[in-house]
């Protein structure tokens, strides 16, 4: 992990709408904010031979336990447009 980056401002950036793609126990994943203390954790690549699921619903603590073992972070912005 990234000796300046802290779970504050993790939290925060999932706080102001970024989704964040990392790898965890060698799998890479895209969480953002749906609601408060609600979070979804969505797979993108799987490297294990583990079965995990492809989305899942996680809370604020599950985030907070898995911070220290993230790796390789990488920011999304997604813009949505509305029906103009």
């Amino acid at each position: 992990m990234i000796e300046n980056y802290s779970f504050k401002k993790f939290s925060k950036d999932l706080d102001d709408g970024y989704k964040i793609l990392f790898d965890y126990v060698r799998n890479r994943y895209m969480v953002y904010k749906v609601d408060e203390n609600c979070y979804m954790q969505e797979l993108v690549e799987q490297k294990s031979r583990n079965p995990v699921p492809e989305k899942s619903m996680i809370t604020y603590k599950a985030i907070k336990e898995m911070f220290p073992y993230i790796t390789d972070v990488e920011y999304r912005v997604v813009v949505e447009s509305g029906n103009k």
